[in-house]
């Protein structure tokens, strides 16, 4: 899993913070709010119970994710795309691919 690569998007309803950012091994941003709050968000990717999945870190509230999810906590949406995959998809559907 420490080779996968991510695709990731945060947002809030107000505004965008993130929009496609790679990551490989895991990813911190700290993003401020509207309302001048902060938040951390760490992404992890790892292996829970035999499945691949994504430590989703919010301010320490953690839960797990796909490895294609969007999850939505209070105002802030993350949204994590594998890229391996989304690159299969995008080559099975005829676009060139490099």
């Amino acid at each position: 899993m420490k080779t996968k690569e991510f695709i990731v998007c945060l947002d809030e309803i107000q505004q965008n913070f993130v929009f496609g950012d790679q990551f490989v091994d895991s990813y911190t941003k700290t993003v401020t709010m509207s309302d001048g709050s902060t938040r951390t968000i760490k992404l992890t990717p790892m292996i829970r119970d035999g499945r691949p999945v994504v430590e989703l870190d919010d301010t320490g509230y953690i839960t797990c994710m796909g490895l294609n999810g969007t999850t939505t906590n209070g105002k802030l949406m993350v949204q994590l795309r594998d890229k391996e995959e989304m690159r299969r998809q995008l080559k099975e559907q005829g676009y060139p691919i490099d």
